[in-house]
């Protein structure tokens, strides 16, 4: 479903990326995790169309994400809860979901997206007409999952979901993870929280330095002392 081959992106002299290469197949749960600074969030930039990459490619349902417009890659199915959520903070719960859903012609798939929504997050439903910015940061990040799932996507990023988050929201954010796969939803999951993506993602990369340093299932990950001592020690 999304192929990245061997992605370089650069900011002017700053190699940020360096021949990067990511797969994520339908139904799967991929995660992408590292330290700051590692380029994961530059990888999620050229997905998205953001940023150029120098060379590499991106491809997305068989075709190219390069030099195409935001809002055509939305159509196509590719959906992004950005870090620090991007929610308007004026509007209610639900004008934010409604937004999410602005792509979608068909209101009768727009209305069960949003009840999907509700069915995910129930305090959302009873919290549909508070404003956004008035929420906590937990429910705020519900919000911002729910606006991903408005678009009816294929395959939905989640960049950096559990930052900022309380111990018993994180767990939740990867509860709803865990039914991403009931929705027939495909996940691309940047994180620096290790044992989220662990305990989620079907299998992971470990970035660092801009390069992909490690790629196996959670379990094998987890039993690798390279691994355990560079990555998951702190």
């Amino acid at each position: 479903m999304l192929e990245v081959k061997d992605l370089v992106i650069r900011y002017g002299p700053f190699l940020a990326c360096d021949r990067i290469s990511i797969e994520v197949k339908p139904g799967e749960i991929v995660g992408v995790i590292g330290p700051n600074g590692a380029g994961k969030s530059s990888v999620v930039r050229a997905i998205t169309g953001l940023v150029p990459p120098a060379s590499g490619t991106v491809r997305f349902m068989g075709q190219s994400t390069l030099d195409v417009p935001v809002h055509d890659l939305i159509r196509r199915g590719l959906s992004l809860v950005p870090e620090g959520r991007g929610l308007f903070p004026m509007m209610s719960v639900e004008e934010n979901l409604l937004m999410g859903g602005y792509s979608l012609t068909n209101k009768a798939l727009r209305k069960q997206l949003m009840e999907n929504c509700y069915e995910l997050f129930p305090i959302l439903k009873e919290r549909r007409y508070q404003l956004a910015g008035t929420l906590s940061g937990g429910q705020q990040q519900m919000v911002a999952v729910s606006v991903g799932l408005m678009g009816d996507p294929k395959l939905c990023i989640f960049d950096e979901p559990s930052l900022g988050l309380a111990p018993i929201v994180i767990h939740q954010i990867g509860e709803t993870l865990k039914k991403m796969r009931d929705l027939q939803l495909t996940v691309l999951l940047i994180e620096q929280n290790a044992m989220l993506a662990s305990n989620v993602a079907d299998r992971i990369y470990i970035m660092s330095a801009g390069r992909v340093q490690f790629h196996d299932t959670p379990g094998n990950l987890m039993q690798n002392p390279e691994v355990i001592e560079k990555f998951l020690s702190a």
